[in-house]
């Protein structure tokens, strides 16, 4: 039988949640009409328990959950304490994808009984996503107290170690999880991987190899065996490698990792005219298995392999070399290692019909930009705006490059063309609105302000805006406060809106709260220079010099060289405060 990685995660998986609701195992029925008579129960409480719940077998019996459910509430109403009636509820509401009331089920449970490992379990996999990771530690340990021998929660909570990094906690546990499961390769494959991480390479290969004794067929255990060699990187190791590979091919003859990596392998160790045969022949097979691509993305472009990814994917562009989707992950690769005119040569290469092509338009533009050809990163933007003249992407993208040179004009004239046929966008309006306030029209960029909220309440954006305008020109300042709040209540943890809200009460006079939030906002942006030097002012307002002259010191060195006046002002103010020290 096959084994991958795929069988190693599914391990993760509790079994209650692959059966289903309406098959997961009872571990005895609760309500018999025989075990009741056996019993001698007579109260009309329990009968009526009973008849509720066989009643709710029925119905799930004819796939009608929500009477079902019905059934069971009515049970759970005449006997409120019993655990079965309370997890089967808490199954059929998750059957009908109603998490909150099978988790408010599932907290009753472990109220109820927190010691019964099965409502922990549930619990568990109802919070898995909003647990804190303490807690959640804390039950599974809890768990493996009450059920030693319960192999989900050994490697739920090995994995948990594992990801924070907790590797002798994660040793520890593992190594017992094998003494207690020996035969159990799952285990055996995750102490190999903890070892791995820890570079205790040998010790890692013992345990890959003992899971191949145990899983002859495993591939990723393969996989490891070949990362470790190649790590190691010392003599033989090369046709222990190759042996793997061909071992990986016979159990599965299309592994497309493997096509790549043994490609990759041959390039790496100077045969490259293997290696290009090989590439070539992938290259072409792209056209009819997509799967290769996506192999190869996931596991050098999204695992940042990116010297290695550029090896693949311009090596397989020779069999190949007018794919488009080979030349945008060309592109993205070399664009990972900073050889921007390369990633351009490859982007400019994908043709208008293909899915990535607007993308690369904008990635082509600004890697322009990085290379330093300002002018042409425009007059390709403006050619390929001329194409797709209605681009409400391409339209803000060149708005912003006319803004980085000044040119205000052109700017807003393109904002205004692109909102003749999308009148309510509030992203060119929001844009318009700023660069008009550089332009100098002040008004008019305070109306786009206006025009936006009415068009969406809830912007934060431009309430801020308008907020901090009122607030720096010293007017409407209620009005300027009413605003900021409303866009803190959207963006609670927002440097700039919390520094805007500061500033009102600067403007307002209210200094002590003016410093609370500025000193907010200031670590919020890691003492942005604006921001840095409101808080300087804040300071000296509350007759703290010294903590005034070392926030105008940060907003200095933070300060862009470009910005010269802002730059001349600190040097001003810093020079004032240290003088009003000394006296």
């Amino acid at each position: 039988m096959k084994k991958s990685l795929v069988c190693i995660l599914l391990i993760f998986v509790p079994v209650f949640f692959l059966a289903g609701c309406t098959q997961h195992k009872q571990s005895k029925k609760p309500y018999e009409s025989r075990t009741v008579q056996k019993k001698g129960i007579e109260e009309k409480n329990n009968l009526s328990a009973n008849y509720y719940y066989l009643e709710s077998r029925i119905h799930i019996n004819h796939k009608d959950y929500q009477k079902a459910i019905d059934s069971l509430k009515k049970a759970l109403a005449k006997d409120p304490g019993s655990f079965i009636i309370t997890r089967d509820l808490c199954w059929l509401y998750l059957g009908q994808n109603d998490d909150e009331k099978a988790l408010e089920l599932a907290e009753k449970l472990v109220r109820q009984n927190p010691d019964n490992v099965e409502g922990l379990l549930l619990f568990v996999q109802l919070k898995k996503d909003t647990i804190e990771k303490k807690e959640l530690v804390e039950i599974l340990n809890k768990i493996l107290t009450l059920e030693p021998e319960n192999k989900e929660t050994f490697l739920r909570l090995a994995k948990i170690y594992m990801e924070a990094k907790n590797n002798s906690e994660a040793l520890a546990l593992l190594k017992k999880m094998v003494e207690l499961f020996p035969d159990y390769y799952v285990a055996w494959f995750y102490l190999g991987e903890v070892y791995l991480a820890e570079q205790q390479y040998e010790l890692a290969k013992i345990q890959f190899l003992k899971t191949l004794e145990l899983e002859p067929d495993l591939v990723e255990s393969r996989f490891q065996l070949i990362k470790i060699l190649d790590i190691q990187n010392t003599r033989g190791n090369n046709l222990k490698i190759l042996k793997l590979y061909k071992e990986i091919f016979e159990i599965e003859p299309n592994n497309s990792r493997a096509q790549l990596g043994r490609a990759l392998h041959f390039y790496k160790s100077d045969k490259k005219a293997k290696a290009s045969n090989l590439f070539m022949e992938l290259g072409r097979d792209v056209e009819n298995d997509s799967r290769l691509i996506m192999v190869a993305v996931d596991e050098y472009i999204s695992g940042k392999k990116y010297e290695d990814a550029v090896i693949i994917f311009s090596q397989m562009l020779k069999g190949n070399p007018e794919n488009s989707t080979l030349n945008f992950f060309a592109g993205m690769a070399y664009e990972a290692i900073e050889d921007f005119e390369k990633a351009v040569f490859h982007y400019l290469k994908i043709r208008p019909d293909h899915s990535q092509y607007k993308k690369t338009i904008l990635n082509i533009a600004f890697l322009y930009k990085k290379l330093g050809e300002h002018q042409t990163a425009i007059n390709y933007l403006e050619n390929e705006h001329k194409t797709l003249p209605e681009d409400i992407d391409i339209i803000t993208y060149l708005a912003s490059f006319y803004e980085k040179d000044k040119n205000y004009k052109k700017a807003i004239h393109l904002l205004k063309q692109g909102l003749k046929n999308s009148s309510e966008n509030t992203s060119l309006l929001f844009r318009l609105g700023a660069i008009q306030d550089k332009a100098g029209f002040k008004e008019d960029s305070l109306n786009i302000m206006k025009q936006i909220i009415e068009i969406d309440p809830k912007d934060a954006g431009a309430l801020n805006y308008l907020g901090y305008s009122y607030a720096d020109l010293g007017i409407k300042l209620d009005e300027a406060l009413s605003l900021i709040k409303r866009a803190c209540e959207i963006k609670p943890d927002d440097g700039y809106i919390t520094d805007s809200l500061g500033w009102v009460y600067y403007k307002k006079g209210e200094y002590e709260k003016a410093v609370k939030y500025l000193e907010k906002a200031a670590e919020l942006t890691s003492f942005e220079t604006i921001i840095s030097d409101h808080l300087g002012d804040a300071y000296q307002k509350t007759g703290q010099l010294k903590k005034a002259l070392d926030v105008y010191k940060k907003a200095l060195s933070n300060a862009k060289d470009e910005d010269k006046k802002k730059v001349v002002e600190l040097k001003e103010k810093i020079e004032t405060v240290q003088k009003k020290i000394n006296e």
